[in-house]
């Protein structure tokens, strides 16, 4: 199921398989990504092509110094002596928030809080969001001009962050011959409903959840500048049972956890270079744990 599906998005997003792969196992577990890279890498393509392919309804927001949090979220206007609601494009099932780190501290906050919430609040009214919703948000490198750093306490909302490789010669060749282009997408997605029975049916045992919090104790004993949060040590579980559902599995085992758990602290470890990150997770946490056989 899934092979045919990671080729069908690979013949329009090329290269990145890995990314491909991570990004499908977040949504399968509902949670929001964060994409850090410079602009014209192929996010949007990425974005799009994972949506049409799951069935499901895509809408971007460019984010800009000027935009208002009425642009994202919607608004309230006045027709026939009554308040009529109209939809901002964050109503949909993905949302592509482009930029995210050249928007104003305040629409960025309104943003997150209904991604977190996946409701809108406008003038005392609660407007649910579609079901399924997922945020695939990037940010330009912070050195880039017109960029500020998203708050730690915001940043905690995103289950994982990565960068797009870059692609090798014959991998460009292909892009230039084949690649982002949509039409080639099948039309039969995988239907969404399915992809949720089959996480649910994921096994975790003691040993699993055991180790993640051998995680948590490792990070505190090594770093304080590191938080590891409630929210976060979730994802972690639940970015595991979607990587297995990825692969086949019906099950988690220690190494599901090892290979997802760079991406989770990606954007949560803020001392370490972009390049060191990995290293720093393998060597410096995970080779600390004992696993028993």
């Amino acid at each position: 199921m899934f092979e045919n599906l990671i080729s069908n998005i690979s013949k329009t997003v090329v290269g990145n398989v890995d990314k491909i792969k991570l990004t499908l196992a977040a949504i399968i577990s509902e949670g929001s990504i964060l994409i850090e890279d410079n602009p014209g890498s192929g996010k949007t393509t990425l974005a799009k092509t994972i949506t049409l392919n799951l069935g499901l309804n895509f809408k971007r927001i460019q984010f800009t110094s000027d935009l208002l949090p009425s642009d994202i979220l919607g608004y309230n206007i006045l027709k026939d002596e009554k308040l009529i609601f109209q939809k901002g494009p964050i109503f949909t099932n993905i949302v592509l928030a482009d930029e995210l780190n050249r928007g104003s501290p305040k629409s960025q906050s309104a943003f997150l809080e209904a991604m977190e919430e996946k409701s809108v609040s406008i003038d005392g009214e609660t407007h649910k969001l579609p079901e399924p919703f997922f945020v695939i948000a990037t940010q330009n490198p912070m050195d880039s001009s017109g960029t500020s750093s998203l708050p730690d306490s915001q940043l905690d909302r995103f289950m994982i962050s990565y960068s797009l490789s870059d692609l090798n010669e014959n991998e460009k060749v292909d892009m230039l011959k084949n690649g982002y282009d949509l039409s080639s997408i099948k039309s039969d997605p995988i239907n969404w409903e399915d992809l949720q029975t089959r996480k649910s049916k994921v096994k975790v045992n003691d040993e699993i959840y055991k180790y993640v919090i051998e995680i948590e104790e490792t990070i505190k004993s090594l770093d304080q500048h590191i938080h590891v949060s409630a929210r976060c040590l979730k994802q972690i579980i639940d970015l595991a049972k979607g990587w297995a559902v990825v692969h086949g599995k019906d099950y988690v085992t220690h190494q599901e956890v090892k290979d997802i758990l760079p991406y989770i602290f990606r954007h949560r470890i803020k001392f370490i270079k972009q390049e060191d990150k990995f290293n720093y997770v393998n060597q410096e946490i995970l080779s600390k744990i004992s696993i028993q056989k």
